[in-house]
């Protein structure tokens, strides 16, 4: 389907490329329905999960953080020189995992020569060759590598001979100490300067692409889903650089759309260690973690947006500087009620006592709006479809138990684009857990 897609395309029949990829995503779509339906029925779902669980493929792909950090020390002792791209590049300069990511993608220096060697390196890590991707403005070159476990990962090479075109059109950029000697193929020292930086994520620095590269790469085609993800994300890093908390309301919504209503806002603990076959069936009954990813709540509603000033950032920023980070687990099953399917986190002390410290530091805050005696710590799987979808997904979920997970950052969200639209304002780091 990719190969038949691809070939229409540089045939320049996009229409027929889109009208059969259109026809294809509607047929799935329709069959996934079906199959839904019918596990429903308590003498037939169960005969259905092994085909449930492979239908959705795509949905399946993930790129954790552990094989981000096990490529990134292979390249790195290598001495091969690179900078990751995409979505993980951006999350680096965060310095926080902002969503899930299904492959990864780096830029390749010197990549005529380097990349002989980044292969020997790949297959040592049980990664395969495969056939390479087209070319783009940017990134002339894409050579894709996979591995069995369904990580696919993509070796960029920068078009840095447009980039200096580029640059020498804008003016007299470089100084003439600044000014390479060398091929207009490779980078000028300024360029490097300015495109690439250096990310953390799990307290390991990480050679990435500046955001300056990411904005800039992200033009010259049609927009994607996510790329309003990187939006966000690529203000979290301006705000991050930013002196002035006082920039958090400012940067967080979008001048040009006037809301008429107050944002709210919520803090959470986000968990990316779901294993990719739950988080497909979480998103098969009524609930996309994509949008959304699996969470443990500390503050719902918390405060409007306007109502977080300066000086409530920094009170977070201390509480959750005091508090170490730490580990749990996820482990059961629970119900509220027939309600809300969710799995309970062990160490679920800890999350009361920031829930605790947060209704005693923030009068104004008040959890679900007391619409409950006590709050318990949870990890919701759905509360959305029907009460058979849900009976089905509680069916599930045991077989994924246990996942572990750590709680290492906090998140503050705000709906101020849509009401049930969340987007990350603000990123907090709990404190370093402590050692043996």
């Amino acid at each position: 389907m990719v190969r038949l897609r691809s070939t229409l395309t540089k045939l320049h029949l996009i229409g027929s490329a889109r009208f059969i990829d259109r026809s294809v995503r509607r047929l799935f779509f329709l069959s996934v329905n079906l199959l839904r339906s019918l596990a429903r029925v308590p003498l037939i779902g169960p005969r259905l999960d092994s085909l449930l669980a492979r239908v959705d493929r795509e949905d399946r792909l993930n790129f954790e953080l552990t094989e981000l950090l096990r490529v990134c020390r292979t390249l790195s002792g290598g001495r091969l020189p690179y900078w990751v791209a995409g979505g993980w590049g951006l999350d680096a300069l965060v310095g926080s995992e902002t969503r899930r990511h299904v492959d990864l993608d780096f830029v390749l220096d010197g990549f005529r020569e380097n990349l002989p060697k980044a292969e020997v390196l790949f297959a040592g890590l049980g990664y395969e060759r495969k056939a390479p991707l087209g070319g783009t403005l940017w990134f002339p070159d894409a050579e894709v590598f996979e591995d069995n476990r369904g990580h696919h990962v993509e070796v960029l090479n920068v078009n840095w001979e447009v980039l200096t075109t580029v640059e020498s059109l804008l003016g007299p950029l470089s100084t003439p100490e600044l000014v390479s000697s060398e091929e207009p193929s490779r980078a000028t020292p300024l360029l490097l300067k300015q495109c690439t930086a250096t990310g953390m994520l799990d307290g390991v620095s990480i050679p990435v692409l500046s955001v300056m590269a990411q904005q800039l790469f992200h033009l010259g085609y049609q927009r994607r889903p996510e790329d309003t993800h990187a939006d966000d994300t690529i203000r979290l890093i301006a705000m991050g650089r930013d002196a002035h908390t006082d920039s958090l309301v400012r940067i967080a919504t979008k001048p040009a759309k006037q809301v008429s209503r107050k944002s709210s806002t919520l803090l959470l603990v986000p968990i990316f260690t779901f294993p990719p076959d739950l988080w497909r069936l979480c998103k098969l009954y009524h609930n996309d973690l994509n949008l959304m990813p699996p969470h443990v709540t500390l503050a719902f509603p918390f405060l409007n947006l306007e109502s977080v000033t300066p000086e409530v950032v920094q009170h977070l920023t201390t509480l959750f500087d005091e508090t170490l980070a730490f580990d749990f687990e996820l482990n059961k099953v629970r119900w509220f009620d027939t309600n809300v399917v969710y799995v309970a986190p062990s160490n679920d002390d800890a999350f009361r006592s920031i829930i605790e410290t947060l209704k005693r530091t923030f009068p104004d805050f008040h959890p679900y709006d007391d619409a409950f005696d006590s709050v318990v710590p949870h990890v919701t799987l759905s509360e959305h479809g029907s009460a058979a979808d849900r009976r089905v997904l509680g069916r599930h979920a045991p077989k994924y138990l246990p996942i572990s997970a750590r709680a290492s950052h906090v998140w503050l969200m705000s709906n101020e684009r849509r009401v049930d639209e969340w987007s990350i304002v603000k990123i907090f780091n709990l404190g370093p857990p402590t050692t043996a």
